[in-house]
């Protein structure tokens, strides 16, 4: 029985938190726990399946690093399979949040489904704003790159992330897009000054 305000996700939280905290911090919990939060707000207006969009976007970075399979989409798909049975959830909802998971990040699946879309739209809105400028330092930080210069946060940001919007699938996630997308390019702006005082 779910208590009153429980979240009915919360054991399929739970069943990754472990999983989660070995992941560095621009992937974390946190992070999928925002895309949720992304894509519930995106599905809503969409008219979307949310529980599909909930589910794909908790488990959508648990492979990352992982070597179930070849690329972290791929792992993570493999790896929420057997979370989501464990969990008593029905075949048609496991592969229809396999199939989201394994199109999040364009690395050689289109996502066709309206919840695959969203999911994939939803992960891009964490990369912009206060919050995206927080994880690609963070990212960064991991990886050991430069603040600016080739291989840097600065080249991955003009090259990779000034970019989402054109990819985008839903209207609304574009319409989140825009002031998020403002902010980032104002804070890099701000940056750049910054670097060139010193």
């Amino acid at each position: 029985m779910i208590e009153i305000n429980q979240d009915p996700l919360e054991a399929v939280i739970q069943a990754v938190q472990g999983i989660y905290a070995r992941k560095d911090p621009a992937h974390d919990l946190g992070h999928a726990l925002r895309v949720r939060e992304w894509g519930k707000q995106i599905s809503a207006k969409e008219g979307a399946d949310s529980l599909i969009v909930e589910l794909a976007a908790i488990l959508h970075d648990i492979g990352r690093s992982g070597t179930v399979a070849r690329t972290h989409a791929e792992s993570s798909s493999a790896l929420a399979s057997g979370i989501l049975q464990k969990g008593g959830y029905s075949n048609s909802v496991i592969e229809r949040v396999k199939e989201a998971i394994l199109s999040h990040s364009r690395e050689g699946y289109e996502p066709e489904t309206l919840e695959a879309r969203i999911l994939y739209d939803a992960d891009k809105l964490d990369f912009v704003g206060p919050m995206g400028m927080a994880r690609l330092f963070a990212w960064a930080g991991k990886e050991g790159k430069a603040f600016f210069g080739p291989h840097s946060a600065e080249e991955f940001y003009h090259e990779r992330v000034c970019h989402y919007h054109e990819y985008l699938y839903t209207q609304t996630a574009r319409d989140f897009f825009e002031p998020l997308f403002r902010f980032s390019e104002d804070f890099w702006s701000e940056l750049e000054r910054a670097r060139l005082k010193i």
